[in-house]
């Protein structure tokens, strides 16, 4: 019988993150057209926000793709014992 080891797999951690924030922003989605509150000058317009989230989803989905294509390519890569 083989003994299988349990191993540290950060990139894989690091993707489950990410895929988490991804459902989350999805959950708390946010549409400049809801916006019912004039915008004042010194604050941040609604704009701004939807497109700084979207930016953030974009960055955290290609974070979740690398994390788990590469946590998946080091996993069936031969180990040389």
């Amino acid at each position: 019988m083989s003994k299988r080891e349990i191993s540290n797999n950060s990139l894989a951690m690091i993707a489950t993150v990410a895929l988490v924030g991804i459902l989350a922003s999805a959950i708390g989605f946010f549409s400049p057209d809801w916006c019912t509150v004039p915008q004042q000058d010194d604050w941040t317009s609604c704009a701004a926000i939807a497109e700084q989230r979207n930016i953030g989803s974009i960055v955290l989905l290609v974070v979740c793709v690398l994390g788990f294509a590469l946590s998946i390519a080091k996993r069936s890569k031969p180990s040389r014992d």
